[in-house]
C-alpha cells in the first residue's frame, strides 16, 4: 500500500514478513502474527470477531480473548497506519460493523501476486500461448518459501495453510504439464517421481508421469504407474484410474504411442468424474481436429467432481407438460456442432413457478450436459441483484477447483469462463435475472452448452434467446397438482369445494402451494373451511404461511418496478370492462396520458409480466394481483415505504382510481366513489 513515498508490503508464503519500504516490521508475538495472517489471506474481506477468535484460539478460547483481540489490533496499527494528520481514523487496518478488514492491495502481498500470476497464466494457456504461461507460472512458484505462514498455528492457520499447499500444487502441476508440453519430459521426470509419491493419489500427477517416462522411452515404468495407481484407486475409492491414464497405457499396449498430445494432458478429466451412463451413451467431449484426444476445461483436483449445482427438483411437481417439452427440446434439440449454444428464457409473473420449471427441465436434460450443470440465483436473499462478477468467480471455482486463483478483472473472468466452456457441454441456469446486461458475461459459447434463464420480465433485449411465458395453471392442471399435495382421497371427497379452491387461488401455483400445506399439515380440516376464509377480502393475508406469503412476494416485486411505473400499475390494475379486461381509452382516461403513452406504459408492464395481453391493445389483471394494487391504494403506499407512490399526495390533490365498468365501481373491490382525474378529457384531446 502507497502512502506518500512510503509502501507496505508482506509475504506470507514463507514466515510471515512485512515491510514499510526498506524498513522491516516488527509484528509481535506469535498470536498477534496470527491475526495479521488471517486478515492478509481474506484479500480485504472482513472477518468478524467471532471468526478471528475461533481461527485462533479454537474451540476453547480464553475469557479475555476478544479483549486480547483488540490489543493486537490496537499494537498492528501502531506498526501499520502513517499519521497524516487528517484524523480520519484506521485507513489500513479498518474495523466495520463488529469485523476487521485489512485495506492493501492485493500486490503488497505475496499471495497477490502468485494469485495474479496464475491467473495470467491460465489466459495465455487458453490463447495456446505455452511459453508465456510457462514464464508465468515459474514467476508465481518462485514466490513460495518452504511452507506457507511459517511458525504460525491455530485452527484457522491450518486451513489457510492446506488451501495455499493446495493452490501452489494446481500450480506445479500445470507447469509441469507445460514443460512436457514443450518437450522437456527427460529434465522433469526426477520432479515428477518425487510429486507421484509424495501424492500418490492425484491422478493427474501420475498421468504426467506416465506421459514423460513413454516420451523418453521407458513404456514399462509408465504402465507400472498405471498399476501402481490402479490399486491405490481401487482400494481407497472403489474406482478405477480415469480416461488420461486409461488412454496412454491402451496406447501403449496397443502401439499406438502416447494417445494424445501434450497440449491435451491437462485438458483431460478423470472418466469417474463424468456420469458412467453419458460415457456409455458417448456423451464424452469431441476430439479436436488433428488432436489425439478429448479436450475440454482444465482438470480439477482429485476427488473432486464435476459441477452438479442443479437445486432439489419438487416431488409434487406437475403439469406444464407442454411448456416442459418446449424447453428440453430447445435445450437439446439439434447438434451441438450445427447450432450455437441455446439460451432460453422461462418468465412470468410472481408466483407462477417459473424457477419450479426450470430446475424441472434441467434434471431432464442434464444427462445431455455431462460436463456438468452450473447455477445461481441473481437475486440476493435481501433483493439486491448479484453482480456478474461475483457469479464469474463462483462458476470458475465450480469449473477448476476451489484453490485454483481467480482474475481479479471480470473481463478477464468472463473470459477464461468462455474458455472453459468452448469445448464442454455444461447446462448453466441462471434464476431471477433482472437485467438482460447483466447476464451476457454468463452466457456460455460453446456450441455443446446451453443456458437457462428465469426472470419476471420477458427480456425481450436478451439477442437470439428463445422464449416461454407462463401463465397461470389450467382447472385440469391446478386440480391434478391439489391431489399430489393433498392426496387423491381428500380431493374427490369434497370435488367442488377443490375446484372453488383453485379458482380462489387463480391458477397461481405458489397460492396454490400455500393452502396445500395447510391442508397437508391439518389432515383433519374440511377443505371447505379453507375455501371459506379465501372468500372474503381478507384473501390475500389468508395467503401466507411459514416464510411464503403471497402479498410479500408481490410486495417485494413491487419494489423493484421502477419508482414512475409503481403508480400507473397501481391504478390501471383496477380497469376492468364488461369482458374482464380494459383497453388504452380507459387507461388514457385513469392517467390523464395520451393513449399513445397510455400503451406504452401498459406494454412495459406487460413486459414485466404485471400486466397480461392476449391481443393488441387488450390487457387483463390477475385477480391477486388485484387485490394488491387495491391494497395499495387503501395503503397509500408504494408498497414498499409510503414514498412516490399514489397515495404521497394529500386527498385532496390525489384522483381517485378509476373504474371503467357499465354499472360504475365494483363492489367486491372495496373501492369509494370513483371520477376520473381532472384533466382527463383534455389528455385524451392531445
Amino acid at each position: 500500500m502507497t502512502t506518500g513515498a512510503t509502501t507496505l508490503r508482506f509475504d506470507l508464503l514463507g514466515p510471515l514478513r512485512a515491510w514499510r519500504g526498506p524498513q522491516e516490521l516488527e509484528l509481535g508475538s506469535r498470536q498477534q502474527r496470527t491475526l495479521l495472517a488471517l486478515l492478509l489471506v481474506r484479500q480485504g474481506r472482513p472477518a468478524p470477531v467471532d471468526a478471528l477468535v475461533a481461527d485462533i484460539w479454537g474451540d476453547r478460547p480464553p475469557a479475555r480473548a476478544v479483549g486480547s483481540l483488540r490489543t493486537y489490533v490496537s499494537r498492528l496499527r501502531k506498526e501499520l497506519e502513517i499519521p497524516d494528520g487528517v484524523g480520519d481514523g484506521p485507513r489500513v487496518l479498518v474495523s466495520e460493523h463488529g469485523a476487521y478488514a485489512l485495506r492493501v492491495p492485493a500486490e503488497a502481498v505475496d499471495i497477490g501476486l502468485f494469485g495474479r500470476d496464475v491467473a495470467a497464466a491460465d489466459l495465455a494457456r487458453a490463447a495456446r500461448r505455452p511459453e508465456e504461461a510457462r514464464t508465468l507460472l515459474r514467476s508465481a512458484l518462485g514466490l513460495w518459501g518452504d511452507e506457507p505462514l511459517a511458525g504460525l498455528g491455530g485452527p484457522g492457520v491450518e486451513e489457510e495453510r492446506s488451501r495455499l499447499e493446495g493452490q501452489r500444487l494446481a500450480a506445479l502441476e500445470t507447469r509441469l504439464a507445460l514443460d512436457v508440453e514443450l518437450g522437456e519430459h527427460v529434465r522433469v521426470l526426477g520432479e515428477l517421481r518425487e510429486l507421484t509419491e509424495r501424492h500418490p493419489l492425484r491422478e493427474r500427477l501420475s498421468a504426467l508421469l506416465m506421459r514423460a517416462y513413454v516420451l523418453s522411452g521407458q513404456d514399462g515404468e509408465a504402465l507400472a504407474v498405471h498399476e501402481r495407481t490402479r490399486r491405490l484407486l481401487a482400494a481407497e475409492f472403489g474406482i478405477d484410474p480415469g480416461r488420461e491414464m486409461a488412454a496412454i497405457a491402451e496406447g501403449i499396449t496397443s502401439g499406438g504411442g502416447v494417445g494424445a498430445t501434450g497440449s491435451d494432458l491437462a485438458a483431460v478429466e478423470p472418466a469417474h468424474e463424468v456420469p458412467r451412463e453419458a460415457q456409455a451413451a458417448g456423451a464424452g467431449r469431441p476430439a479436436l481436429p488433428g488432436g489425439g484426444g478429448p479436450t475440454g476445461p482444465e482438470p480439477v483436483p482429485d476427488g473432486f467432481r464435476r459441477p452438479a449445482q442443479i437445486p432439489r427438483d419438487l416431488a409434487d411437481f406437475t403439469g406444464r407438460d407442454e411448456a416442459l417439452a418446449q424447453l428440453t427440446g430447445e435445450l437439446t434439440g439439434g447438434p451441438a456442432a450445427a447450432r450455437p449454444a441455446p439460451v432460453v428464457v422461462v418468465s412470468g409473473s410472481t408466483g407462477v413457478g417459473k424457477s419450479a420449471l426450470a430446475v424441472h427441465a434441467a434434471h431432464r436434460v442434464r444427462g445431455h450436459f455431462p460436463d456438468g450443470q452450473l447455477y445461481a440465483d441473481l437475486r440476493a436473499p435481501d433483493g439486491t441483484a448479484v453482480h456478474p462478477a461475483v457469479v464469474l468467480e463462483s462458476f470458475l471455482r465450480a469449473l477448476r477447483g476451489p484453490d485454483r486463483p481467480v482474475p481479479e478483472q471480470q473481463t478477464d473472468r468472463a473470459a477464461l469462463y468462455r474458455s472453459e466452456l468452448a469445448e464442454a457441454r455444461v447446462l448453466v441456469v441462471l434464476d431471477n435475472v433482472g437485467d438482460p446486461a447483466a447476464v451476457d458475461a454468463l452466457l456460455p459459447g460453446g456450441p455443446g452448452c446451453a443456458a437457462l434463464i428465469t426472470s419476471t420480465a420477458r427480456l425481450s433485449g436478451l439477442a437470439g434467446a428463445r422464449h416461454t411465458h407462463l401463465g397461470v395453471l389450467s382447472r385440469d392442471e391446478a386440480l391434478t397438482w391439489l391431489e399430489t399435495a393433498i392426496g387423491t382421497e381428500r380431493v374427490a371427497a369434497e370435488p367442488e369445494a377443490c375446484v372453488e379452491l383453485t379458482e380462489r387461488c387463480g391458477g397461481l401455483p405458489l397460492a396454490l402451494r400455500i393452502v396445500a400445506m395447510r391442508l397437508a399439515t391439518r389432515p383433519s380440516w374440511a377443505v371447505a373451511s379453507v375455501v371459506a376464509a379465501l372468500r372474503g377480502r381478507q384473501r390475500l393475508t389468508a395467503l401466507g404461511i411459514a416464510d411464503l406469503s403471497v402479498r410479500e412476494a408481490f410486495r417485494r416485486e413491487y419494489g423493484r418496478l421502477p419508482a414512475a411505473l409503481r403508480p400507473v400499475f397501481a391504478r390501471v390494475a383496477l380497469l376492468r370492462e364488461p369482458d374482464g379486461q380494459f383497453g388504452t381509452t380507459a387507461v388514457a382516461l385513469a392517467l390523464g396520458v395520451p393513449s399513445g403513452e397510455a400503451r406504452a406504459l401498459c406494454e412495459e408492464l406487460v413486459d414485466r409480466s404485471w400486466l397480461e395481453s392476449a391481443r393488441p391493445g387488450r390487457y387483463h389483471v390477475h385477480g391477486l394481483l388485484r387485490e394488491f394494487a387495491v391494497a395499495v391504494q387503501q395503503d397509500g403506499q408504494d408498497g414498499q415505504d409510503g414514498h412516490d407512490g399514489p397515495g404521497a399526495q394529500a386527498d385532496g390533490e390525489r384522483p381517485a382510481a378509476v373504474l371503467f365498468a357499465p354499472d360504475g365501481a365494483d363492489p367486491s373491490l372495496g373501492s369509494r366513489s370513483l371520477r376520473p382525474p381532472r384533466g382527463t378529457r383534455e389528455g385524451l384531446a392531445s
